[in-house]
């Protein structure tokens, strides 16, 4: 498992999470999927509907972070609301 020790994620805001339950998102923001539990980034750099999708691929396969959790969530490098970093 590939995991980006460069990043250190937070996951979307309750505001955000509501937001996107109405279809409003940042289109141009770059996603991380990363483990709630403890905070190890799966991957970076995604849309919002394909890091969507991976943590659903992630969940069905029930694939695991070396934590030995199943809590992949959607998110964004710490301080920051749009994704866009440098690692």
């Amino acid at each position: 498992m590939a995991l980006n020790k460069n990043v250190n994620p937070r996951p979307l805001t309750p505001k955000e999470k509501e937001d996107r339950k109405h279809g409003v998102y940042d289109s141009f923001a770059n996603y991380v999927v990363f483990c709630n539990k403890c905070k190890k980034t799966r991957k970076t750099n995604m849309y919002i509907m394909r890091a969507e999708a991976y943590i659903d691929e992630l969940h069905a396969k029930g694939e695991l972070c070396t934590c030995g959790a199943n809590e992949w969530t959607l998110g964004y490098p710490m301080s920051t609301t749009t994704g866009f970093v440098k690692y």
